[in-house]
């Protein structure tokens, strides 16, 4: 009796600790990630050897 009032008792607390994660409001709200200034991918341009980059700013 006592083991099954253990096992309901801590799958309960977890359930509603999941409960609780899934209602909030902050878990939806996030901010989009900076863009890279380069990019990534196989269509980038290459840089040539013996050249550096400019910055435009």
């Amino acid at each position: 009796m006592v083991d099954n009032f253990s096992i309901a008792i801590s799958h309960l607390l977890i359930a509603l600790a999941a409960w609780r994660l899934v209602w909030r409001a902050d878990l939806d709200k996030e901010a989009p990630p900076e863009k890279d200034k380069l990019g990534s991918g196989f269509f980038q341009p290459r840089r040539r050897p013996g050249t550096e980059e400019r910055s435009d700013a």
